[in-house]
């Protein structure tokens, strides 16, 4: 159980008790969900974003784009979870005809923000949900460096498998091209969610053609497929002092 537990993300020695469960069992497999989601927040040290609604998003970070967004992806897991009950040669799985939601734009411009609003109404939704940023996913799969001792498997289970993944910062801190393994582990993501028909809300930085530079026309253009680029226009929200 506390193995199970660890996996969702929970901390075992903070899971309530049987008799603290809501009567519906479907309000605690949503507050499970919440958790899992809140905890993927906090170990990717984003801790501060779980506040981030949809109420909360201003038109310029298009609420109502985010939501309907999730709206589909619900509907689509919706059909697919009942078909992953089936032996894999009677499967039948549906991918949205927007799997992909790309926030980008200049830094400072809240797209993370955007992303985090969207995280917790696929929650609200009744879907899984994580957010971690591509650099520190590359980086927990290197031997050794995963978080409260989770496995190399572990680490791309949980985030193959969730219903919606929030994948911050892509190439992040990555110079004009990445490393074969690092283009192969980032593909390996991104294939196994979209065959499966889950969704993937990216932010970045970047324009496409920045991001094909770093990751290769091949991957670039999987990204991009069955996406809908959202492009957030701003002045850089943190107000850095300049010197």
């Amino acid at each position: 159980m506390a193995s199970i537990l660890r996996r969702r993300g929970l901390d075992p020695g903070k899971a309530p008790l049987t008799e603290d469960r809501p009567d519906s069992t479907d309000a605690y497999q949503r507050e499970v969900y919440r958790q899992a989601w809140v905890n993927s927040l906090r170990v990717s040290g984003h801790n501060d974003y779980a506040r981030f609604t949809l109420a909360k998003l201003h038109e310029d970070q298009f609420p109502d784009h985010v939501r309907t967004y999730v709206d589909k992806i619900v509907e689509v897991r919706q059909l697919n979870r009942e078909q992953e009950k089936l032996p894999l040669d009677k499967r039948d799985i549906v991918r949205p005809t927007v799997q992909h939601l790309i926030l980008h734009g200049s830094t400072g411009s809240k797209k993370t923000a955007a992303a985090a609003a969207a995280g917790a109404y696929a929650v609200e939704r009744g879907l899984m949900a994580r957010f971690v940023s591509h650099s520190k996913y590359l980086h927990w799969l290197r031997p050794d460096s995963a978080p409260a001792g989770l496995t190399h498997t572990q680490i791309v289970e949980r985030y193959e498998r969730c219903d919606v993944l929030v994948l911050d910062d892509l190439c992040q801190e990555m110079d004009e091209y990445a490393t074969n393994h690092v283009r192969t582990l980032t593909s390996n993501l991104i294939t196994a969610r979209s065959s499966s028909g889950r969704g993937t809300i990216f932010t970045t930085n970047l324009n496409f053609d920045q991001v094909e530079e770093v990751l290769g026309e091949r991957l670039a253009s999987r990204i991009g497929g069955r996406a809908l680029p959202l492009k957030l226009i701003g002045d850089d929200a943190r107000k850095p002092q300049r010197w």
